[in-house]
């Protein structure tokens, strides 16, 4: 694998906005406990879920949008870049927990449910405020449900470095980076908690290694296939049905299967254990070679999708808002109403998402009503720079 060289600036990749506007989607379903939906997620057909596929897109984007700029000399940018999109996260983190730390606020004071202030590491924040927010601010505490920003921050600090090294070689950026995975899973790296003990939930040097095959991989196949391999097809296959086997304890046949191997196939999410690593690439490697996303892109859901994807932030924090929201409805409805909460859950599952995808069109409006005020400005400046006889820019 030799040194590369300069990429070709390419239009936005609309089959990557699709993958990230579906993760979204999965993420804002499985974040409600409970509800009927969450069952048809892939977490509960395979080992890996929406959370390895949040993370590997995140590394092929930065390797899209930022390497190109390495080569040009342009690395103080790139790090300058990466050190603000970081500070955006941080402070998007900040908004989102404030706000749903508010929203289960009030859900325990229509309720008096004690769970939505204690469960998911809520009991520091209301228990101990001025440690439990510190530790918010230092991002040493974390609520359940809210932790993947300050694992996105993180890897957005590493991301420089990362691509620095790809500018060298890129086998020698994976070499480091997996490293680094190694001697985090000894146990060796971890960034711990405060004010309660333990570590982060997820663990960044862990999870970096699949943010750098991400970038990795936007480096070495932007503009071109990924190589076809019939063996490499099968194989993956294999793992994939043999994956959804175990995860369905083989199809209701065995029951206790898939606790059973879950030590032995390490499946610990945490530090992004090796068996979820290996099934997560196994998927990406055999929906890249059948070409799903491309298809899927052009069926009916595909643009919502895509809409999605290219307004990521803010439909994953409006997404994580109404999560937190539909926690508090389904506890409401537990405690208060006779109605079954797994329904109430679902049908507000259902509603959250038309609820995005409606986000999502009103921003694309947004966007381009703004851009023809901007066109229509700059059109009229013109003609009256014109009128008064002095250039217009």
């Amino acid at each position: 694998m030799g040194k590369i060289g300069p990429m070709k600036i390419l239009g936005r990749n609309t089959t990557i906005d699709f993958w990230r506007g579906l993760v979204l989607v999965i993420i804002f379903v499985n974040h409600i406990p409970g509800n009927l939906v969450e069952h048809a997620t892939p977490r509960n057909f395979g080992f890996s879920d929406a959370a390895e596929a949040f993370i590997f897109i995140s590394g092929l984007s930065v390797a899209l949008v930022y390497y190109p700029r390495i080569p040009q000399g342009d690395i103080l940018g790139v790090v300058k870049r990466c050190m603000r999109r970081s500070l955006e996260l941080y402070r998007m983190h900040l908004l989102m927990t404030a706000a749903a730390i508010a929203l289960f606020s009030i859900g325990y004071e229509l309720s008096e449910d004690i769970g939505l202030i204690e469960a998911d590491g809520r009991s520091m924040v209301f228990g101990e405020t001025a440690k439990g927010v510190t530790g918010i601010l230092l991002l040493g505490h974390q609520l359940g449900y809210f932790n993947i920003l300050p694992l996105y921050i993180a890897l957005m600090l590493w991301a420089p470095v990362a691509l620095i090294l790809a500018r060298f070689h890129v086998s020698l950026m994976l070499t480091v980076s997996a490293a680094i995975y190694i001697v985090a899973r000894m146990g060796v790296l971890a960034l711990p908690s405060w004010p309660e003990p333990g570590t982060w939930f997820f663990n960044p040097f862990a999870w970096q290694f699949l943010f750098t095959v991400g970038i990795a991989t936007g480096i070495l196949f932007a503009g071109r296939p990924m190589p076809y391999s019939r063996r490499a097809t099968a194989a993956a296959f294999v793992l994939l049905v043999a994956s959804m086997a175990i995860v369905r304890d083989g199809f209701g046949l065995v029951p206790g299967l898939r606790d059973a191997v879950f030590a032995p196939l390490d499946l610990t999410k945490s530090d992004l254990g090796l068996g979820r690593l290996i099934h997560f690439l196994a998927l990406a490697y055999f929906v890249t070679q059948l070409r799903v996303g491309t298809v899927l892109k052009r069926t009916i859901v595909g643009p919502d999708m895509m809409r999605l994807g290219r307004n990521g932030l803010v439909i994953f924090a409006t997404g994580s808002l109404l999560s937190a929201l539909g926690q508090v409805i389904m506890t409401l409805t537990a405690v208060k109403s006779s109605a079954s909460p797994q329904i109430i859950g679902m049908v507000f599952t259902i509603v959250g998402i038309f609820g995005l995808l409606a986000l999502a069109r009103y921003l694309e409006w947004n966007k381009l009503s703004s851009a023809h005020l901007q066109k229509g400005g700059a059109e009229n400046l013109g003609l009256s720079s014109a009128s008064t006889g002095r250039l217009s820019p």
